[in-house]
């Protein structure tokens, strides 16, 4: 068992050799970055404390090296693809393409301004999975209620978070959450603490998933951000409407967040094709 002092130096030593790249980003097998940081075996407290370690080190990890409920998405002969963590990030180019022409063809968007949500549970089913359909997820394309295991502190946890969606038509972004959403009962982000409360819940999420981006709403209004990691953070947001102004602003939400467009990001970010020493 390595000390944290040791475990500093390694991550320090990997940031430094990945900032070394010109595209300050490179890949390596999981089974070797176990290796570099003593383990032969993975588990829920050492891919914990390698991910702090990494972050702390001013690197993001993609895909995730955590385990979502019982399962292991990836395997140790899978690519980890490391990359440097940017103070002044640039927001996703919106793309050209927008949702089919019959995007709002069943009047949803004009349907729910009136909708009742009476629970968190409503807010999840009657108005967040509709939209995140129409931004172009499908069933196979969300995880509701994802567990995923992670560390506060010295203490396993396990967080659970309300949708997590990902392009699973493509096996390389199969492990990589696109997007986070967290939703609340109806109009709870209404005060500004709870929205606070909100986004910090939903960036810890984020940060063990090693997701760029993640939704918060209550059926009301809909927030978007970008976060960052480590030191670094975003407290503004990337997108925001109130369901009123929803069906005028959804083409930018589309650009921004559908899956197409999130894709794009991510797999730019795997895009490395050096090996990290």
């Amino acid at each position: 068992m390595k000390s944290p002092d040791q475990f500093t130096q390694i991550a320090n030593e990997i940031a430094i050799n990945v900032k070394g790249a010109a595209s300050e980003s490179k890949r390596l097998k999981l089974r070797t970055l176990l290796a570099k940081f003593g383990y032969e075996k993975r588990s829920d407290s050492n891919t914990a404390e390698i991910t702090n370690a990494l972050n702390e080190a001013g690197l993001a990890i993609n895909p995730p090296l955590v385990r979502y409920g019982d399962t292991w998405e990836i395997s140790t002969e899978d690519w980890i693809y490391l990359s440097t963590i940017k103070e002044n990030f640039e927001s996703p180019t919106p793309l050209m393409s927008s949702p089919s022409k019959d995007w709002n063809a069943d009047g949803w968007f004009d349907k729910v301004t009136s909708l009742e949500l009476r629970s968190e549970r409503e807010v999840e089913i009657k108005f967040a999975v509709p939209l995140l359909t129409r931004l172009g997820y499908n069933d196979c394309d969300r995880f509701d209620g994802m567990p995923v295991r992670a560390a506060l502190g010295s203490r396993d946890t396990t967080l659970v978070i309300d949708h997590a969606v990902f392009n699973s038509a493509l096996d390389a972004l199969s492990a990589q959450p696109l997007m986070t959403i967290e939703a609340k009962r109806d109009s709870y982000l209404s005060r500004s603490k709870q929205l606070q409360q909100a986004h910090h819940q939903a960036k810890s999420y984020c940060f063990w998933t090693q997701c760029d981006f993640f939704m918060v709403t209550d059926g009301q209004v809909i927030h978007v951000y970008r976060v960052g990691r480590g030191k670094f953070d975003n407290i503004d947001p990337l997108f925001e409407s109130t369901c009123q102004d929803l069906k005028r602003r959804f083409l930018d939400l589309y650009s921004l967040v559908s899956k197409e467009s999130l894709s794009r990001h991510y797999l730019n970010k795997l895009s490395a094709t050096e090996e990290a020493t």
